[in-house]
């Protein structure tokens, strides 16, 4: 097959500097991020057609340590994978890829739309730009601080506060859903204003239907791998659940300090956001948590491999060869973390059956009466 022995890398591709200063191959087409590493970020300048892969091993030999066995071994297995995920002149193009630029795309049961491009940077950008002028550490620290804050007086308002009076719990809560639906958009926007801050693009901001029928705002901010501090990447992972803290404890304050309706549609939404925010940092989810602890360790896709190591070992599937390439640390490491994240997954299955069962239960023995 010509687009093996004399490779070429299609039109569209771009090597740039990002995280950690890593080198990434960006897709223009799919708008997705390749991790490279510093070696490979030298190979796939040579990958032009104009050399068969004999000659490229010929080089990687002539210029390294490598036997030209070796060189050969690694250089069919990295023209392979670039084959697979359709980064070559002449290779089908993956699913994910097709999928990538569509309006609507189905991720973790999450249809997901996006209304605009443009509008979110254009909104953002003036205060963006006043907000740099700003020292960023001081600015950070600031944010976090009264997030936390926020969040504990949440806590302690939840439990220790006033409880929502029962007669008004019917339309209170249906009002503080509501409400709670606004912060999200809040959140999003949070996401989106640091990642302005720190010029970042974000590429599109819309509404997700999580389990196919709850309405959330979203914003996509894929292009945070170009950001190449990770301590700038957690910041901007974390603003959208610090600034739930903020909003929770302005809640908490009504929720102490107001009476009736006001209070006890107070009271009810601190129910929504603590369990929000709790939610959020989870690790063992798909959350902004997991994904600050992703840029905090700098590693790309770890849910990613470690279902795909999952499904090699209980289903047999062949072994991708980026996963083929891990060592047996960071292999076992990225199985321990599936089979948590499955573990807590199949716990939460259970509790919501039991919850459904006992509730069920409950209404037929109040009619039974």
């Amino acid at each position: 097959m010509e687009t093996l022995t004399r490779p070429k890398l299609r039109e569209g591709l771009e090597v740039i500097r990002g995280m950690d200063d890593h080198p990434l191959l960006y897709d223009a087409d799919s708008g997705i991020y390749h991790r490279l590493s510093r070696s490979a970020a030298g190979l796939v300048q040579r990958l032009d057609g104009s050399r068969s892969l004999e000659d490229i091993a010929t080089l990687m030999t002539q210029r390294g340590t490598k036997t030209p066995e070796a060189a050969r071994t690694e250089l069919d297995r990295f023209v392979k994978n670039l084959y697979d995920s359709g980064l070559l002149a002449g290779s089908p193009t993956p699913q994910r890829a097709r999928d990538a630029g569509r309006r609507g795309k189905r991720s973790q049961m999450m249809p997901r739309f996006v209304v605009s491009r443009t509008l979110m940077p254009r909104l953002l950008e003036p205060v963006a730009a006043l907000l740099r002028k700003a020292s960023g550490g001081a600015l950070a620290g600031l944010h976090i601080a009264g997030g936390i804050a926020g969040t504990l007086a949440a806590v302690w308002a939840l439990f220790a506060g006033p409880s929502a009076d029962p007669r008004l719990a019917h339309w209170t809560t249906l009002i503080a859903f509501v409400l709670f639906l606004l912060q999200i958009v809040l959140h999003e926007t949070a996401h989106a204003m640091v990642a302005q801050i720190l010029k970042v693009p974000v590429r599109g901001f819309g509404f997700a239907l999580l389990f196919y029928f709850m309405p959330l705002a979203y914003v996509d901010r894929t292009d945070a791998y170009r950001l190449r501090e990770r301590g700038s990447r957690v910041v901007l992972a974390l603003a959208g659940p610090v600034n739930d803290g903020w909003v929770a404890g302005i809640t908490a304050l009504v929720a102490v300090t107001a009476n009736g309706t006001v209070a006890t549609v107070a009271a009810t939404m601190l129910v929504f956001q603590v369990f929000s925010v709790i939610t959020n940092l989870n690790p063992l989810l798909p959350s902004d948590g997991y994904a600050a602890l992703e840029a905090g360790m700098g590693t790309v896709d770890a849910r990613g491999r470690a279902f795909g190591l999952l499904k090699h070992v209980l289903l047999r599937r062949p072994l991708p060869s980026h996963l083929a390439a891990m060592t047996p640390a960071a292999r076992r490491l990225h199985l321990a973390y599936g089979a948590l994240c499955t573990l807590y997954v199949l716990v939460l299955a259970y509790v919501a059956v039991r919850g459904t069962a006992f509730s069920y239960s409950s209404v037929q023995g109040m009619w039974g009466q």
